[in-house]
Formats: structure tokens, sequence, C-alpha cells
């Protein structure tokens, strides 16, 4: 079963923690939340805080990078939040021979239509959306990003988790992109996805 809670006052929002009931989740989520309202941040300007960090990771922090105090500032309370969010659902775990995981997956509802499925939903829809690209040609589909890691949800090992993910959607991005160019062999990148999902689901079972 997959655990999750949904905040649906401020904003929509949630968390996934394996292993963790309804009620620790709850806590944790309330704990993330109280971060938010005590530091008079928007969750969605932190969010926005984040990707402009990781941005900036990327470019190798980078002088060039245009990344200002109050971004970093934001993105350091989304850090804070999903910490409070974990000590609070996971308190007691150790003491109770159970992993205390690193991060919460704290997460803004954006799409819920792809983030807030069930697991077994969410590879169908992956996979519909394998044979749909290309022809239809949608640049960049951010919600297999969401939908594989509804699928990804209950794993432990989270590096494990993000590096499926990552497989799945830069699998991805190079069917969509073949879409773009005249004479682009298509098929065999579409079995390189089809084959990274199936790799993310039995991994993830």
């Amino acid at each position: 079963m997959r655990h999750e809670r949904i905040e649906r006052e401020f904003p929509l929002m949630k968390i996934s923690i394996p292993k963790a009931t309804p009620d620790e989740l709850q806590r944790g989520l309330d704990a993330a939340i109280a971060v938010f309202r005590r530091a008079g941040v928007d969750p969605q300007d932190a969010a926005d805080g984040v990707s402009i960090r990781e941005g900036w990771d990327i470019a190798g922090f980078s002088e060039q990078f245009d990344i200002s105090d109050q971004e970093m500032e934001a993105a350091a309370i989304w850090d804070a939040a999903d910490t409070a969010a974990v000590d609070a659902a996971c308190a007691g775990w150790d003491e109770e021979g159970r992993q205390h995981p690193e991060s919460a997956h704290l997460q803004l509802i954006t799409s819920p239509a792809t983030q807030l499925v069930d697991r077994d939903t969410a590879l169908v829809m992956l996979r519909s959306r394998v044979r749909d690209a290309a022809v239809q040609r949608e640049f960049l589909d951010s919600a297999v990003a969401d939908l594989a890691w509804v699928v990804a949800a209950d794993f432990e090992d989270q590096w494990r988790a993000r590096e499926l993910v990552n497989g799945v959607t830069i699998a991805f991005t190079a069917l969509e992109l073949s879409g773009f160019s005249p004479g682009e062999p298509i098929e065999p990148k579409r079995q390189a996805v089809l084959t990274a999902i199936d790799a993310l689901e039995q991994a993830t079972n």
C-alpha cells in the first residue's frame, strides 16, 4: 500500500515516506506546514527557490548564474520543512528498528491528475504516454516524471529510486526529441523508455 498524506489547505501538498502510518504522515505534513507559516514563506516560492538553486548547482555554482539571496533563503526554508516532516513523522523509528529516511519527499500538488493517482494507474498512464509520444510531439512532458515518482513512492532506497526515475525521464526526453527530427528512428527510443519503465516497476514492486 502506498503511504502518503495530503494537505488541502496550505496549499495542496503531500509527503511520501515508505512504511509510515497515516498518523505519522499527518504529523510530518503538519510539521512541514508549520515551518512555512513561521517563516512567512509561500511554499510555491520555496519550491521555486529549490529549482533555481538546482540550476545553479548544475551550472557549477557559477558567479554568472542569476540567483538572489531571497531565492536561496526560500530554498533553505523548503529544506527545513522537509527535514521537519521527517523528524516529526519518524520520531521513535530508530528505537523501533525502522530506518529513518533522509527525505519526506515534500511536494506541491500542481497536477492532481498525475501526482495523486495510485501506482497501477501511474504505470498504465506512463506506458500510454510512451505509445503516444513523438506522434503528438509533446515536448518535455513533465507528467512523466510525476508518474514515475508515484511508482517509486514506497521504495526505500532513495538514491536508487532517483536513478530509476531519471532513467525513465531521460529515455522519454530522447523519444520526444526524436519527433522533431525527420527521419530519426523513433521505435528504438520508444522501446528504450518501455524498458526503463519495466526496470522501475520491477525494482520498486
